[in-house]
């Protein structure tokens, strides 16, 4: 199993996408109990939500959606034990099933580098989660994806920042509102380059529950920040271009000895390309868990 010490010393994640799984078995009986129920939507290898959950504790991962095969494979060694749904377009989940939903959506449909089709695109997984989200009615969503997301068109032609518009009316008169933050990259000490756009959409049901108002998401985050001990210099060589491929030395996912053009090669530079670093993960969930602990008990 990789400790964390591993991960954040740089080519832990690398190396937990070949090996290793994260789910501990011997943990004592009742640790579930206060736990929020995560489904994890476009899971990918869950180097994203799934694993920035198990190193921050809090969640009980319920269920992950991948239709992937080589994904799937490393989902099923990962995390043993837990459902893998494989197509997020029919997937129904019943209501109090999951407290969190979080989903990592492709985001070639809305990728400054892309043609940014949006609907049209059959990649947009977006329209499928928040049905799923609206069904099933969960305390907590949270979705990342590139920030190209806030200004791409519906369709191609119609005016920018419509697709944004309209996902977050759909989340209104499901019921949520929502916030979110640009996160460059760096900021934290990831091996991305670019910025991360971060959602989390909190039930009404929940906010009229807070025995307070919350801090700013902004505020948390500059603490975070400021904890990795991160300086000016490292934000000034920040690529302000959305980034959707991991930037890593030639063939370093790569055993040795194996031929650059094999198809499991290509599989794992694919689902490379894809991940979240879990560190920027973790910014949502940490949010979803200071908003959960305003909840009046």
């Amino acid at each position: 199993m990789l400790t964390h010490a591993d991960f954040f010393a740089g080519l832990g994640v690398f190396s937990w996408v070949l090996h290793g799984n994260y789910i501990d078995r011997n943990l004592p009986k009742g640790v579930y109990r206060n736990m929020l129920r995560q489904i994890d939507l476009c899971s990918g290898v869950g180097a994203g939500f799934p694993l920035a959950a198990t190193i921050i504790n809090g969640f009980k991962l319920r269920g992950l959606c991948e239709r992937d095969e080589f994904c799937c494979d490393r989902l099923r060694d990962r995390f043993p034990g837990i459902s893998i749904y494989p197509d997020v377009k029919e997937l129904w989940i019943e209501p109090n099933y999951a407290d969190l939903i979080t989903a990592s959506p492709p985001c070639p449909p809305f990728s400054l580098e892309g043609k940014r089709l949006g609907n049209q695109d059959p990649r947009d997984c977006i329209p499928a989660v928040l049905r799923i989200v609206r069904r099933s009615q969960p305390k907590f969503f949270c979705l990342e994806n590139v920030p190209g997301l806030l200004s791409a068109p519906i369709n191609p032609g119609n005016e920018p920042g419509s697709y944004f518009q309209q996902m977050l009316r759909e989340l209104y008169t499901s019921g949520y509102d929502a916030e979110w933050v640009v996160v460059g990259t760096q900021q934290f000490e990831t091996l991305w380059r670019g910025e991360r756009l971060l959602l989390v959409a909190t039930s009404r049901c929940v906010v009229e529950k807070f025995s307070g108002l919350p801090t700013t998401w902004e505020y948390q985050i500059r603490g975070a920040s400021e904890e990795t001990g991160h300086s000016p210099e490292k934000r000034s060589v920040q690529s302000r271009v959305a980034g959707t491929t991991v930037r890593t030395p030639d063939r370093l996912d790569i055993p040795p000895g194996t031929k650059s053009g094999n198809r499991i090669n290509r599989a794992r530079r694919a689902a490379l390309g894809n991940i979240l670093d879990p560190r920027i993960a973790q910014i949502a969930l940490q949010r979803v868990l200071y908003l959960n602990s305003l909840c009046k008990q």
